[in-house]
């Protein structure tokens, strides 16, 4: 993608010198939007640990806020805001949120949520717009890293039916194909197709997984790094490079993260 020019057409140097003060808050202004939200979002989630006598009342208006507020603030962008923008911050929001409920609670439940807050603001700065695709595809991976190991250690933990599991792991598996696959794909059906078929394939992964003795998080790693590796694959095909050393590569990468995620496993 080609760069956009310093200076507009028609503008000289003099004049966005006489203006660079009002340009540069009307630059910071979205920016200041997004850590306000991040912000919240942190204080929301030590509220919510700090209050336990209602966590399903206060998780649902944690997600409701947020979800509102993250419309509001791609409305700002005018033309350039499409609903798509949306799916990743929320999933992310559900996702960081509920496998907090996994985690020691301790001063590392603490980092975790600052940690979480400053990936949700660069969701929100970078990973949810159309124009910075290695940006969404590193921070979608993270956030389909927190929905799917929420969803699965449901059934780790309190024995949840595989057919409950599967239903909802469909459409977070899908919701964030689709959001990725939209700055490749040429129509919104093509996109719906193709992440239908990604998230089948991996439904389907993960249903056999369930006879192994594998930990929840190991799970969700060898789903998170095929994830990857398809999007990745159809990525290069839309951009017509794909060859059998990308390929070979997205082997090999992935061949070697479920090793890494294999040899440190806990196995029941």
């Amino acid at each position: 993608m080609v760069a956009p020019p310093l200076y507009p057409r028609g503008i000289t140097l003099a004049g966005s010198q006489n203006n660079f003060p009002h340009m540069k808050i009307r630059s910071l202004l979205p920016s200041s939007h997004y850590v306000l939200l991040s912000l919240f979002y942190f204080i929301s989630m030590e509220l919510w640990f700090a209050l336990g006598k209602w966590p399903i009342i206060l998780f649902c208006i944690i997600l409701t806020v947020l979800i509102i507020g993250i419309i509001l603030i791609r409305s700002e962008e005018g033309e350039l805001f499409h609903p798509t923008q949306a799916i990743l911050p929320t999933l992310a929001a559900f996702g960081f949120t509920a496998f907090a409920i996994y985690l020691p609670q301790s001063l590392f439940l603490h980092a975790y949520f600052a940690g979480c807050a400053a990936i949700f603001f660069f969701i929100l700065k970078y990973g949810a717009k159309q124009a910075w695709p290695t940006w969404n595809m590193s921070l979608s991976l993270v956030a389909l890293f927190a929905c799917v190991a929420t969803v699965i250690g449901w059934r780790y933990y309190l024995y949840s039916p595989v057919g409950y599991m599967l239903a909802i792991l469909y459409p977070i598996i899908g919701l964030t194909t689709f959001q990725s696959l939209v700055r490749y794909a040429h129509t919104l059906y093509e996109t719906a197709l193709l992440s239908l078929a990604v998230a089948f394939v991996l439904i389907e992964i993960i249903w056999i997984l369930q006879f192994l003795p594998l930990h929840f998080v190991v799970e969700t790693g060898f789903i998170v790094s095929l994830y990857y590796a398809a999007l990745q694959i159809i990525g290069a095909a839309y951009e017509k490079r794909l060859s059998r050393k990308l390929l070979l590569e997205l082997m090999l990468a992935s061949a070697l993260g479920v090793a890494i995620l294999l040899s440190t496993a806990r196995w029941i």
